[in-house]
Parts: structure tokens; C-alpha cells; sequence
């Protein structure tokens, strides 16, 4: 009896063996070159990533978010530090476009986008000036200006395209809860460590955390986003970011409660109270054992002086603050757009502990002593037009408010996640106005299909 050759049953004996040879063949290449296979890996990925996300937005976004929290992973090509959002990004850019023009019903508009256009080319602008002229080592700021522009490059973009919020939400939120559970469990095995994620530090981690729960209470109104079954989903973020012991990550938490039980105070009235009474139990606790906990490296001690410029790292950051401060008030005209992109350790490389180069860590302070005063004012453009196009803006002030504190101990603004998520409240507004049918796939339903829908809806 001739064997049944055909794809329902399976391969052929011709078709096993080939595969086995290549099989043989890759892991002996793996042995003997293992450089030129992890190279020939990551071609191979890459090609695979570029399709699958030009055919669907879906794998697009996917990949694209799993690269916005993988911002800690990074190699240094010829003095250049690469992170997978270098790769991702353009390739999201190239999906959105080629989303856009499979479904004309996507594109949107918004009043806000010269606002948007302003503000970061305002910015960047000045920076790269500031960079030539005054840093010490322009080549390592012009550097940064690269990675900032990755970071905004992706937000207009983002608010003239109407995607699907559900999905959005529900992926970015398995991708992160994947990677939090992960890290949560590496901390049960070993909790002498800091929760990190695969983000490029501890605070960052703390911030990328705060920032998507923020994002999470946004579309919490809308059922159809934030479903139940999102939630359980979303319970290992709070978890990482609390064991990340970042201090301002936990005060954006706590504002995104507050915001929530004001939010659902006529709805959950006893958990609500419940809540506040085991709060104020928990300060009183914590005010007794001010004095009492010695050590600065344990969680207590973090969780007690959540709070505090007198000692431990907020002494030292207070410290470099007055340094800067000093320093832009010595300034003359060149005040007015900074010494350049992440100078102050270039004209700062030996901190006060004698370790390392200073580190600016507040954001606010960082835009001011890097761009000055008219690149600030782009900044804040930038910012205002943000905040101005989205609809529900009392249901976003937690996530900004969440950044803004996040921001004031950490300089997040080269990472591309902080825009990203503030980008998808525009987006919100404008999906709400025009929003294209999705189909399974996420590339949209056809035309006839979409016809086919108006005339049931019309009979119904």
C-alpha cells in the first residue's frame, strides 16, 4: 500500500528527513559558530516580525509594546547603544501606515497635531543646537537627541490612526503582567533584589508600571476595554511596581486609588471606607516606627521615608539638584537653550560620593539645564497639546499626574513608553468619533463586508 502523502495526515518520509538534516545542520552551525547563528536568529526573527506587523496592526502593536518594556535589554554597536524600540519603532510606523491605507476609515484628524508637530520639533531643535554649541561631548549628546526622537516619532502617528482600544489594552496588558509575574516570582527566590522587569532599571520598571495602570484607569469606563477578566490579568503589575520599591512609583499608585475610589465611592461604599481605615492604620504604624528602622536598603526603611530629602538617595538627589541649580544661574544668554542633551554628567563626571558621573534625575530639572528656557516651553507645548486632545481629561489627569511625579526623581523622557501611553488617550478620542469595523485579524473587515453590516444594521 503506497503511504498517504497529503498536508491533512502529515509529511512525507521525503519531508522528515529534510527536516531532520536542517535540524542537524543549525545546531551544528549553533555549535561551531554560535555568533554567526544567534546573528542569523535575530535576521530570521526580524524578518518574521516585519511581516507578520505589516499584515496585521495587531502583531505590530504587540511587538512594539513588548519592545517599549523591554527598554533594559540593549547592545553597543561602534559606541551606539541599540534597544529593541530602535528596531520596533520604524517598523510600527511602516504597519500604521500600511493599516491606514488598507482602511482609509482609520485615518482621523485632530486640531491638536500642530500643537504636537510644534512642540516636539521645538524641542528637538533645540537641543541639537544647544548640543553642538555648548556640550562638552557633543557626539554623546547628539546621541541622545536619537534616542528622544524614537521616543516622540511614534505619537502623531499614533493619534491619527483609529486602532482597537480593546485589544490595545488587552495585549500590552497580558505582555506586561507576563513579564511582571516573572519578575515577582524571581523576587520570591531571591528578594534581597530589587523587581526590574526587563526594563533598564528599578525606578523605570516603577514608572512603566504606574504609567500602564494609569492607562488601565482611563478606559476603565468603557467595559468593553477594561473587562473583568483585564483586571485579573492586570494583578501582577501593582505587585512588581510596589516590589520595584520605587518611592514615587508608589505615590502614582496611590493617586490612581484615590482617583478610583473616588471614582466608584457610590458604588463600593464599605470597601471604600474599609480601605481608608486600614490606611490611616497603616500610617499611624509607620509614623511609630519612624525612628526605629535603621537599615536604608531594607523595604521598610523605603516604605517609612517613602518621603524624604534628608537622607538616603533623596539627600543625593537633592543634592545634585542644587548643583544644577547653581550652575544654570551662572549661565549668561546660553541659559536660554541649555548646554545640550544629557550634559549634566559631562560637565559634572565625578558625583559627590566619588563614584561615578552625576545623574540629573528630575526630569523637570534635566529639560531646563539641557534645552533651557524656550526648549522647556516647546516641552510644555508638546505636553498641552497632549493633555488637549483627549476627551475625558478628568479620567486621565492619574495617568499624567502618575508621569509628572514619576518624572520628578526619574528621567523617563528618553524612553518611548511614557508618550506611547500618553498618545492612546488621544487616540481614544478620536476611535470614539470614526472607529473601522475589526475583523478577527485585526486588519478590518472588507468592503463588502462592512456593507453587508449597514444594510442588517439598517433592517434591524
Amino acid at each position: 500500500m503506497r503511504p498517504l502523502r497529503s498536508a491533512r495526515y502529515g509529511a512525507s518520509s521525503a519531508e522528515l528527513a529534510a527536516f531532520v538534516v536542517c535540524t542537524c545542520v543549525a545546531v551544528c552551525v549553533a555549535l561551531a559558530a554560535p555568533l554567526v547563528a544567534l546573528v542569523a536568529v535575530c535576521v530570521a526573527a526580524s524578518v518574521a516580525a516585519a511581516i507578520l506587523s505589516i499584515r496585521s496592526i495587531r502583531w505590530a502593536w504587540s511587538i512594539y509594546f513588548f519592545a517599549l518594556c523591554a527598554n533594559g535589554l540593549q547592545v553597543t554597536v561602534g559606541g551606539f547603544t541599540i534597544r529593541p524600540e530602535y528596531l520596533a519603532t520604524p517598523l510600527f510606523l511602516v504597519a500604521l501606515l500600511a493599516y491606514a491605507g488598507r482602511e482609509p476609515g482609520a485615518r482621523t484628524r485632530s486640531p491638536f497635531t500642530v500643537g504636537l508637530i510644534i512642540g516636539s520639533v521645538g524641542l528637538v531643535t533645540v537641543g541639537v543646537t544647544s548640543s553642538v554649541l555648548f556640550a562638552p561631548e557633543s557626539a554623546a549628546s547628539l546621541r541622545m537627541a536619537v534616542q528622544l526622537i524614537v521616543a516622540l516619532i511614534a505619537v502623531i502617528p499614533l493619534t491619527r490612526v483609529a486602532l482597537d482600544h480593546g485589544f490595545l489594552v488587552r495585549s500590552g496588558t497580558a505582555i506586561l503582567s507576563a513579564i511582571s509575574a516573572v519578575s515577582v516570582a524571581g523576587f520570591v527566590l531571591n528578594p534581597s533584589t530589587r523587581v526590574v522587569g526587563l526594563a533598564f532599571e528599578p525606578n523605570i520598571m516603577g514608572c512603566l508600571c504606574a504609567g500602564w495602570i494609569g492607562v488601565l484607569y482611563y478606559f476603565a469606563g468603557d467595559r468593553s476595554v477594561v473587562t473583568r477578566q483585564v483586571l485579573l490579568l492586570a494583578a501582577p503589575i501593582p505587585i512588581a511596581l510596589i516590589l520595584t520599591t520605587t518611592r514615587a512609583a508608589w505615590i502614582g499608585l496611590a493617586v490612581v486609588l484615590i482617583c478610583g475610589m473616588g471614582r466608584n465611592a457610590a458604588r463600593y461604599p464599605v470597601t471604600i471606607v474599609c480601605s481608608l481605615v486600614a490606611f490611616t492604620v497603616g500610617v499611624a504604624y509607620l509614623h511609630d516606627v519612624y525612628y526605629r528602622v535603621g537599615d536604608a536598603d531594607t523595604f521598610l526603611w523605603r516604605v517609612v521615608h517613602v518621603i524624604d530629602v534628608e537622607s538616603g538617595t533623596g539627600a543625593y538627589r537633592l543634592q545634585l539638584w542644587n548643583i544644577a541649580i547653581d550652575q544654570i544661574a551662572a549661565r549668561d544668554w546660553s541659559a536660554a537653550i541649555g548646554t545640550g542633551f544629557n550634559s549634566f554628567p559631562q560637565f559634572n563626571p565625578v558625583d559627590p560620593t566619588n563614584v561615578a558621573a552625576a545623574y540629573l534625575s528630575s526630569m523637570w530639572l534635566a529639560l531646563i539645564y539641557d534645552v533651557g528656557f524656550i526648549g522647556f516651553a516647546f516641552f510644555v507645548v508638546l505636553a498641552v497639546s497632549l493633555f488637549l486632545g483627549v476627551r475625558h481629561k478628568k479620567h486621565a489627569i492619574p495617568l499624567f499626574v502618575a508621569l509628572a511625579i514619576c518624572t520628578s526623581v526619574t528621567n523617563v523622557i528618553w524612553f518611548a513608553f511614557p508618550w506611547v501611553f500618553m498618545a492612546l488617550t488621544v487616540t481614544a478620542r478620536q476611535s470614539e468619533k470614526i472607529s473601522p469595523p475589526t475583523g478577527s485579524d485585526g486588519r478590518g473587515l472588507s468592503r463588502p463586508r462592512q456593507r453587508r453590516r449597514h444594510r442588517a444594521g439598517a433592517i434591524a
